[in-house]
C-alpha cells in the first residue's frame, strides 16, 4: 500500500482510534492527565492536509481571523454532497502575564474537492479584549495562540493542546486603546465624590460613554514625525512625507498638503532623491507585508492578514490618527479579474513593537450567489489582495504595483447552493437553529452532531434552551426585503408571528465598525438587513426566548415591504427544554446531613438525578486535597445506560469525584459510600452535579444543577 493510501486510511479511522484510546497518537502525552493510555502511533502536528498560516486582528472591529490552507484534494471524509469533516480553530490570548485566556473557537467544513490547487479559508471570532489602556499609556500587545485541529475540537482552557492533524501558530496583535471619553472619566474614579457613587450607576455612565462617537483623532504634525526618524535613512524620510506627496500628486490644489510640505523647507529635504521611488513603484515590504488572503464562506467575507514590521513610519502613535493599510480585493472566476472592493485597517507607530511584528486583519463582504452552482457542485475562484499603505489602490487595476505593500494570491472554494435552491430563483433558507444545522435536527426537534460554530461539538439527541438563534440567508432575492417568523408551540393551534425584539451585530462597509442593532418588528415583520454593503454577523435572523417547553415548529416568510408573500423557508422542528435537572444527595448514616463523624468511619447516603434529557451526573467530595486519602464509590439502583460503571470506578481510590458517564435514560439513583480512613480532620461537602443534553443558547451543552450536603470529621 502506498504511503498516501495509508495516510488516508488513517484519517478515515481517526475518530474511531481516539474513541478507543484518546492518546492513540500521543498528542496528549504532554498534558497533565491522570491514567492516560500509552500512544499506539506517534503523530503530532501533521500539516500534510491542512495548515494554519496566518492570524490577524483588526482593533477597530475587534475581529480576530485565522487563515487556513487546505492543501490536498482528498482526505476530508466526503465530497460537497456530505458533511465532510471539520477544521476547528481555538484562540487564546496572553496579555503579558504568561497566562493564556481562552477566547473561543471557530470552524468550517472541509470536503474532498476535484481541485489540484491549495485553497485558502478564513474563520473569525469577535474578540472581547480583557485589557485596554488609554492611548498615552503602554500599548496592549497580547500574544495570540491559535490551534488548528482537524475533526476534533481543541478542548477549552487547554492552551498546551497539540493537535494530531493541524498546527499551532503564535502572533502578536494590538488592542485598540480605551475611548478618550472613558479614559478621562476613569481618571476621576479616585476623586472622593465620584468614588461614592453607586457602582451600578457608574457602569451605566461608562456604557453610555462607550456609545458616543469620538471626534476624529488629529494627524501628527510632520515636524513631530521627523523627530522619530533617522534623517540619514532616505527610505524613512520618504515614508514620512509620502502621504502628503501623494495628496499633492492627486490634487495639486490640496492646501493642507502643500502647507505641510512647505513647513519642512527648513529641514532641507532633497526630494530629487525620491524621484525613482515615486515614478517606479516596486512592492516595497520594508514596513508592511500582506501574507495571507482567504474567504470566510459562512460570513461571505474576504480577509487579508498584514504584518507590521517596524516601530515607526505609520504617521503617528495611538493618540494620533496614524495611517491606513488598504487592501483591494479581486476574484477571478475563470474569465479574468473582477474588482470586489477595497477595505482597510488603521495602524500606528508603536515603540515597543514585539519581535516578529504586529499582525492585523481587514475584511470585505462579497456576494457570490451568481457564481454558486447547484447542490453538490463546488466551484473555485482565484483571489488576489493588493496591499497599499496610505494610498488606496485604484479600482479595476488588478496588476497595480503599490509604492508600499505587495500582492498576495490564492484559490478559494465557491461552495454549492443549498439543496433545493435553483440558480436564479428567489428562495430563503433557514440554515441553523440554536447553532445546529437544520440537517442535524430530526423530526422530533432533537439535534445530533457538530455545531455550525461555537464551543460545543457533541450534541446527542439534544433539545434547545436559553436564547435560540435562527440563522439563514436569501438567494437571488429582490431588495429591500422583510420577513416574518412563524412559530407553533405546544399551546398553539396554528402558527403565530414571533415579534419580540432582539439584537444583532451589523457591519456596514466601508465604515467597517460592527455595531449592535435592535431588530424591532413593524406589525409582524422584521427588516431583512443584509445587502451588498451590510453584513449581519452569523446571518442571525432571530433570537428566540421566552418559549414554552415542548415541541415547536418554525418557518419564515419573505416579502417586499407591504407586498404579498414571495417565498418561505421549509418548516423545521425544534424541542425546547428550559428546565434544570432535579438532583439530590443525602447523608443517611450516623448523624446524617451536617453531622459529625470520626476519621475511619464509613459514611453512606443516597443520590438521585432525574431529567427527561439526562446526560451526566457526578459525585465528589471537597476539599479535594484533604479528602485525598478517602475512598468514594457508589452503586446504581436505576440502571445507567448504555454501560453502567462499576461500583468502584476509576476515581474510587482518591475520593475526588465519580462520574456516572453518559445517561440515555431519564436519570439515575442509588447509594454511595465514603471510607474516610486516612482523610484529614476537616469540614467536608458531598456534592452531586447533574447535566442534561440541552443546547443552551447555542454555545454549550447542558443545563447544570448541584446539590450539597456537609459533614465534619473529628
Amino acid at each position: 500500500m502506498k504511503d498516501d493510501d495509508k495516510t488516508r486510511k488513517l484519517r478515515n479511522s481517526f475518530k474511531l482510534q481516539i474513541l478507543q484510546n484518546p492518546n492513540y497518537f500521543g498528542n496528549l502525552s504532554e498534558l497533565d492527565i491522570k491514567d492516560l493510555p500509552k500512544p499506539v502511533l506517534k503523530k503530532i502536528g501533521d500539516t500534510t492536509f491542512e495548515e494554519l498560516t496566518c492570524v490577524g486582528y483588526n482593533p477597530r472591529t475587534d475581529i480576530l481571523t485565522a487563515i487556513i490552507e487546505v492543501k490536498l484534494p482528498s482526505g476530508y471524509l466526503g465530497d460537497s454532497c456530505t458533511d465532510g469533516s471539520r477544521e476547528f480553530v481555538r484562540f487564546y490570548l496572553d496579555y503579558g502575564n504568561g497566562t493564556w485566556v481562552d477566547h473561543g473557537m471557530a470552524s468550517f467544513n472541509a470536503h474532498d474537492l476535484p481541485f489540484k490547487e491549495k485553497l485558502c479559508y478564513a474563520v473569525s471570532i469577535r474578540l472581547h479584549p480583557k485589557k485596554r489602556h488609554c492611548c498615552d499609556r503602554d500599548p496592549v500587545l497580547p500574544k495570540v495562540r491559535a490551534i488548528l485541529s482537524w475533526n476534533v475540537a481543541p478542548p477549552a482552557n487547554t492552551p498546551a493542546y497539540l493537535p494530531v492533524w493541524g498546527n499551532r501558530l503564535q502572533r502578536h496583535i494590538q488592542i485598540a486603546p480605551r475611548s478618550r471619553f472613558l479614559c478621562h472619566f476613569i481618571d476621576q474614579f479616585q476623586v472622593p465624590g465620584v468614588a461614592q457613587i453607586d457602582p451600578v450607576l457608574l457602569e451605566t455612565v461608562k456604557s453610555a460613554l462607550l456609545k458616543l462617537d469620538e471626534p476624529p483623532k488629529p494627524a501628527a504634525p510632520l515636524a513631530q514625525l521627523f523627530e522619530k526618524i533617522d534623517r540619514k535613512d532616505d527610505l524613512e524620510v520618504m515614508r514620512a512625507v509620502f502621504p502628503q506627496v501623494m495628496k499633492l500628486a492627486a490634487n495639486s490644489s490640496d492646501i493642507a498638503a502643500s502647507q505641510d510640505l512647505g513647513a519642512l523647507a527648513s529641514l532641507d529635504i532633497d526630494f530629487s532623491k525620491f524621484e525613482d521611488f515615486l515614478l517606479k513603484p516596486n512592492f516595497n515590504t520594508t514596513f508592511e507585508e500582506l501574507h495571507c488572503v482567504g474567504l470566510d464562506r459562512a460570513a461571505e467575507t474576504l480577509h487579508g492578514v498584514i504584518e507590521i514590521k517596524r516601530k515607526s513610519g505609520y504617521s503617528g502613535d495611538l493618540c494620533d490618527r496614524g495611517s491606513r493599510e488598504y487592501i483591494a480585493f479581486y476574484l477571478d472566476f475563470g474569465s479574468g479579474w473582477e474588482y470586489q472592493g477595497t477595505t482597510w485597517v488603521d495602524v500606528h507607530d508603536i515603540d515597543d513593537i514585539p519581535q516578529g511584528g504586529l499582525w492585523y486583519q481587514a475584511m470585505l463582504p462579497v456576494k457570490l450567489e451568481k457564481h454558486q452552482q447547484e447542490w453538490c457542485k463546488a466551484g473555485k475562484a482565484r483571489i488576489r489582495g493588493i496591499l497599499s499603505w496610505a494610498s488606496a489602490p485604484p479600482a479595476n487595476q488588478p496588476n497595480f504595483v503599490p509604492h508600499w505593500g505587495d500582492r498576495e494570491d490564492c484559490w478559494i472554494e465557491i461552495q454549492p447552493l443549498p439543496e433545493g435552491v435553483v440558480p436564479g430563483v428567489f428562495l430563503p433558507v433557514l440554515q441553523s437553529i440554536g447553532n445546529m444545522s437544520v440537517a442535524h435536527i430530526n423530526g422530533a426537534g432533537f439535534a445530533t452532531g457538530d455545531a455550525v460554530s461555537g464551543e460545543y461539538h457533541d450534541a446527542l439527541d439534544s433539545p434547545f434552551g436559553g436564547n435560540i438563534a435562527l440563522k439563514g440567508v436569501t438567494f437571488f432575492g429582490p431588495q429591500p426585503l422583510e420577513y416574518r417568523i412563524m412559530i407553533k408551540g405546544p399551546s398553539d393551534l396554528t402558527p403565530r408571528a414571533y415579534t419580540l425584539p432582539f439584537d444583532v451585530s451589523v457591519t456596514t462597509f466601508p465604515n467597517i465598525i460592527p455595531v449592535d442593532v435592535t431588530q424591532n418588528a413593524t406589525g409582524d415583520w422584521f427588516q431583512y438587513l443584509p445587502t451588498a454593503t451590510v453584513s449581519v454577523t452569523g446571518g442571525v435572523l432571530a433570537i428566540l426566548h421566552g418559549l414554552e417547553n415542548g415541541f415547536h415548529t418554525v418557518y419564515l416568510e419573505f416579502r417586499q415591504p407591504a407586498g404579498p408573500v414571495l417565498a418561505q423557508t421549509v418548516t423545521k422542528a425544534f424541542f425546547v427544554d428550559n428546565v434544570l435537572p432535579d438532583v439530590d444527595v443525602e447523608i443517611t448514616s450516623g448523624a446524617g446531613n451536617c453531622g459529625k463523624f470520626a476519621v475511619g468511619d464509613v459514611i453512606s447516603g443516597t443520590y438521585s438525578m432525574s431529567d427527561p434529557h439526562s446526560s451526566h451526573l457526578g459525585l465528589s467530595v471537597t476539599p479535594a486535597a484533604e479528602a485525598s486519602g478517602g475512598h468514594l464509590s457508589f452503586t446504581a439502583v436505576a440502571p445507567l445506560a448504555p454501560n453502567p460503571p462499576p461500583a468502584a470506578g476509576p476515581s474510587a481510590s482518591n475520593a475526588l469525584s465519580y462520574s456516572a458517564g453518559t445517561l440515555t435514560t431519564s436519570g439515575a439513583q442509588g447509594t454511595w459510600t465514603l471510607d474516610t480512613n486516612s482523610m484529614d480532620p476537616c469540614g467536608y461537602n458531598i456534592r452531586i452535579h447533574g447535566i442534561d443534553r440541552t443546547i443552551v443558547s447555542g454555545g454549550t451543552i447542558g443545563w447544570h444543577k448541584w446539590d450539597i450536603e456537609g459533614f465534619c470529621l473529628d
